[in-house]
């Protein structure tokens, strides 16, 4: 299927993967993408904390020299400023989105406050019915909608986080011949943008031996300025390598443990981490994420990448 097809496919057709069920929907959906191009393909189910996650396994981690992960699902819409996504630092995503997350409870909880000192004692449905019914509207919208505001809404446009690294793994193993596969697995995971269920299910499915494969993570790769490799130190000779491949050599960041709390990348020992970015100071970032902005997945990045990241693999 043509790049152009299988964005408007998954980025536009299957644009939300938040709920069960849109995400079996996408996963049984991208699993028969997978089984055209001849691989073989399994849902592995797992819970961690009682949340169930379920993974997109392609190939067979077990025997491969190289995994490819992608993450699936998608991040919850945030209602305050757009915040900044760091892929290769956790804590300043997290420092990033604290404020735009909670800025509704905030707003609310003050507006609420207000009304019940200054508002509630002079309601009189019988002498001011409609003021009344708008103080009393806004007090339960101001108690209710934080509920639903605060990490609890889908985001609607989804194309670059993380539709984009799920379309470049399906095209990377179409450029695959039939001896490379066998070496290689594809893993889509649940949860990457929070809780991280999915790693857990394939750390524990591999144990130990997922610390001696080469892991080669795709995040948002459809969108920014330019290509950049995050790294870990035993994996820096293949960020190198891979980065000569790119049209214009992409930068490489090491990634310091303290910097790979909350991330998925944190589960890997030998692993590197591909994104699209806007480089800021010292900083690599991805904009427009978890909002309605999201709207770009361009096909030429998905095509050069897939091809840097095949021709490494050959």
């Amino acid at each position: 299927m043509k790049t152009e097809d299988l964005i408007i496919k998954y980025a536009v057709g299957i644009s939300k993967r938040y709920r069960r069920k849109e995400k079996n929907f996408f996963v049984n959906e991208m699993g028969k993408d997978f089984e055209a191009l001849g691989y073989k393909v399994k849902a592995v189910r797992g819970y961690q904390k009682r949340v169930e996650g379920i993974n997109l396994v392609v190939g067979d981690p077990k025997t491969a020299d190289t995994i490819i992960i992608a993450n699936y699902d998608t991040p919850s819409h945030i209602y305050g400023n757009p915040v900044k996504y760091y892929p290769f630092n956790g804590p300043a995503s997290y420092s990033s989105a604290l404020l735009p997350t909670w800025a509704p409870l905030i707003i609310a909880g003050l507006i609420g406050i207000y009304i019940l000192l200054y508002q509630v004692p002079h309601i009189d449905f019988s002498a001011r019915f409609w003021p009344s019914m708008f103080w009393a509207v806004l007090l339960f919208v101001c108690f209710v909608s934080p509920a639903f505001m605060v990490g609890g809404l889908a985001n609607r446009l989804n194309f670059n986080r993380n539709t984009s690294g799920c379309i470049a793994a399906l095209k990377t193993a179409e450029k695959l011949d039939e001896k490379k596969r066998q070496h290689v697995a594809f893993v889509l995971t649940d949860y990457g943008c929070s809780r991280h269920v999915g790693d857990y299910i394939l750390r524990e499915g591999l144990g130990d031996a997922i610390d001696r494969k080469k892991v080669i993570m795709l995040d948002c790769v459809g969108d920014g300025l330019m290509w950049a490799i995050g790294y870990k130190e035993q994996s820096k000779n293949m960020a190198e390598e891979i980065s000569q491949l790119f049209n214009k050599k992409a930068e490489i960041q090491l990634c310091p443990k303290e910097d790979l709390r909350y991330t998925s990348f944190s589960f890997y020992s030998k692993a590197i981490i591909i994104s699209r970015v806007k480089k800021l100071n010292d900083s690599y970032i991805v904009e427009n994420t978890s909002c309605s902005k999201d709207i770009n997945c361009k096909e030429k990045y998905i095509e050069e990448l897939s091809d840097v990241v095949s021709t490494y693999i050959k």
